[in-house]
């Protein structure tokens, strides 16, 4: 199609032509007047007529997808008309980083093309696609005529999602921290170990071979279930991440929530989350399909736009932890407040777990303030004893989350001994 300066270049050559024709009388520039205006009338005629007969539409195929996927769009085209179409322009307007690559294509007679147009996600995000576009024109693009075909349509980037086949929620302390003798009924469906009989243990946890060998009573002893609810808490103050674009600790953040929430979901778990953003979210725990495109929904669209401190979010959640669930907390912030609003977890028979971001890493700072930082949160948890895992930027988050947590070796180590103390 001809530009503007190109329209307006005709327009200036086609009145210096009428111009100097009726000036001048020359039989050969008023026949260069009457051949312009048969040719601007043609081209205006096929440009009007260029779009009858034509029939065209795109289908989003993966209209939900996370990050690093392909976006893949069908797109089609029906020429009806007995006149070919040399020359017919598709494209469609959005607002994803990277849009979908729109085409020029000439279609014959009675025929129909279809095409894929692919684009690589490349940031979290509901993105607009809008109604198709079907230009046509002239061949030397004195006129266009143009349609709008569909509706607009909705595509939403998840996080990236990685797989934690190693991941292991800590057990939930269900007795608490004080010893008891009745002990806690609702226990995995395998023995770990036998220990003798105590007043108050259930008749059906008796293991009568056992009993025989030793001469007394010895009963199963059953590791603690891990908790069956599984409550994430994402921390996006502003002042916890740093970093921008892809590589920022809030994208990592909120992978490592998604990935979390999805693994454990698949483990039959039910799982809630709070989002500590400019406008803090709730989702009560619930298990399913359901509930994973809920939070999905919501991790693909906050941003680290939060201004209340972690310690506040921690505290108003404990209200609404229950015994035997688990909290795991995503944040990169060095706040040691947040740590000790932990500390009553334990007592209330509620597990609790870390992803601590190493926020000084995603903007490449390595200086003695930041690593003092970090070492004193990290400190912190280990005093309270709880379990955590340190992400870097650039760590593959299915190994380190795969790894055991820094903290929970200790509760490893003492399990075997109080087994050998049973079976002795």
């Amino acid at each position: 199609m001809a530009s503007l300066p190109g329209r307006l270049l005709t327009i200036f050559a086609g009145t210096v032509l009428v111009v100097a024709a009726f000036s001048t009388g020359i039989s050969v520039l008023f026949f260069l007047v009457y051949l312009l205006a048969i040719l601007l009338a043609a081209s205006w005629w096929y440009a009007r007529r260029g779009l009858q007969g034509l029939k065209a539409g795109y289908q989003v195929i993966n209209p939900h997808a996370q990050v690093g996927d392909v976006l893949e769009s069908v797109y089609r085209i029906d020429n009806e008309s007995s006149l070919a179409k040399p020359w017919v322009e598709l494209s469609n307007d959005s607002t994803l980083p990277a849009p979908l690559p729109g085409r020029a294509i000439g279609i014959a007679a009675k025929t129909t093309r279809q095409w894929v147009g692919k684009v690589e996600l490349i940031r979290r995000g509901s993105y607009r696609l809008g109604a198709l576009r079907v230009r046509t024109g002239d061949p030397f693009g004195f006129f266009s005529s143009e349609m709008v075909v569909g509706r607009p349509t909705w595509v939403v980037v998840f996080p990236r999602i990685y797989l934690l086949p190693h991941w292991r929620l800590p057990p939930s302390p269900v007795d608490g921290t004080t010893p008891s003798k009745r002990r806690f009924e609702a226990a995995t469906p395998l023995a770990s170990t036998i220990r003798p009989y105590v007043h108050g243990d259930a008749i059906n946890r008796i293991h009568w071979l056992s009993s025989v060998r030793h001469g007394e009573l010895q009963v199963k002893e059953f590791d603690p279930e891990q908790t069956a609810d599984l409550w994430l808490l994402l921390d996006l103050d502003r002042a916890a991440h740093a970093g921008s674009g892809p590589d920022a600790s809030v994208e990592t953040g909120v992978s490592a929530a998604a990935s979390i929430a999805v693994q454990t979901l698949a483990e039959n778990r039910a799982v809630g989350i709070t989002v500590s953003a400019r406008r803090q979210q709730v989702l009560t725990p619930d298990r399913g399909i359901r509930v994973e495109q809920k939070i999905l929904n919501l991790l693909a669209n906050v941003q680290a736009d939060g201004s209340r401190p972690l310690a506040e979010v921690v505290v108003a959640t404990l209200t609404q932890m229950r015994r035997g669930m688990t909290l795991c907390i995503v944040t990169g912030s060095t706040d040691r407040e947040w740590v000790r609003a932990l500390a009553s977890l334990r007592r209330r028979g509620v597990g609790s777990m870390v992803v601590l971001l190493d926020r000084a890493s995603f903007v490449g700072r390595d200086d003695g303030e930041s690593r003092a930082e970090l070492a004193a949160v990290r400190h912190a948890l280990a005093e309270y004893d709880i379990a955590y895992h340190l992400v870097r930027s650039g760590d593959n988050l299915s190994t380190v989350l795969g790894r055991a947590p820094t903290g929970a070796l200790t509760a490893r180590r003492r399990l075997p001994a109080s087994r050998e103390r049973n079976r002795a």
